[in-house]
């Protein structure tokens, strides 16, 4: 029963992205890198952040094939150059062992490169919020480092929503998340990741002091003049399959982008592209 229910629910996610798809249809494709948004892979929890470890490969493949994927660094040096839009971004939020179990082989077999925004508690602890979504461990996180293709990014030590904290309060959960990934892995992270992707305008400026770079939820499309601190990424999502991950790349599929916002009482940060 409980599959059934998870199968009619992706089934009525694909037919309302087949309609928002519709006036995008003729929409030019959009300039600026594609920083995409992932989380578990591999998984059979039937959520909508997994992906299957089939579909990642075919992801990848496609990736390689429409341009190049990219470090976060190589991508935001190259933003507003000509060809940005074929410059792809892998991230994983969070930091779930299922990533480098699924996803990390084929990523060394291909040499890919990828950033990780670790929320440091549950690897700290190796607690998770289910048997079959486990943390990553430090070793984990140390074998990726040595490969090369790794970026360690923050992601908070808690993962709260930041918007609802004190500046104190923000600045403790980002330098306890540093200083841990620092001790640990002896990297100090220069990328953060907003928990959930909601953007909080009282911890930007201790975030801004703390890092590089900075990367929201989904939004407009990164292009010459977008904030470095409020990059905005494309999430992959379990009801995407081959055809709406395609979309999503040429036009973000803007229109279901605005409807999660507003269903989730989101409205993000102020407009500053350029």
């Amino acid at each position: 029963m409980g599959d059934t229910r998870s199968e009619k629910g992706r089934l009525s996610k694909r037919v309302l992205k087949a309609a928002l798809a519709v006036p995008e249809l003729l929409a030019k494709r959009r300039p600026g890198p594609r920083i995409l948004i992932y989380h578990q892979v591999g998984t059979n929890l039937g959520r909508e952040m997994e992906v299957a470890t089939e579909t990642f490969a075919t992801q990848i493949r496609y990736l390689e094939a429409e341009g190049s994927i990219v470090s976060l660094d190589n991508a935001v040096s190259r933003m507003g150059t000509p060809g940005d839009d074929r410059l792809f971004v892998l991230t994983f939020d969070d930091g779930y062992a299922d990533m480098y179990a699924n996803a990390f082989p084929l990523l060394v077999e291909r040499s890919v490169p990828f950033t990780v925004y670790v929320t440091t508690l549950p690897v700290e602890d190796s607690s998770g919020s289910r048997p079959d979504a486990l943390p990553l461990t430090w070793k984990h996180l140390e074998e990726m480092v040595e490969s090369g293709l790794a970026t360690v990014g923050a992601h908070t030590h808690s993962h709260p929503d930041l918007r609802f904290l004190s500046a104190d309060a923000v600045a403790a959960e980002l330098d306890e998340s540093n200083a841990l990934i620092l001790d640990r892995l002896g990297v100090q992270p220069r990328h953060f990741a907003y928990p959930k992707g909601w953007w909080s305008a009282g911890a930007e400026t201790k975030v801004r002091e703390r890092y590089a770079t900075a990367v929201l939820g989904e939004g407009p499309p990164n292009r010459p003049g977008t904030d470095h601190y409020r990059l905005h990424r494309v999430a992959v999502q379990k009801s995407d399959g081959v055809r709406f991950f395609k979309r999503k790349l040429a036009t973000g599929l803007v229109l279901e982008d605005r409807l999660r916002r507003i269903v989730r009482s989101y409205h993000g940060p102020p407009a500053v592209d350029a």
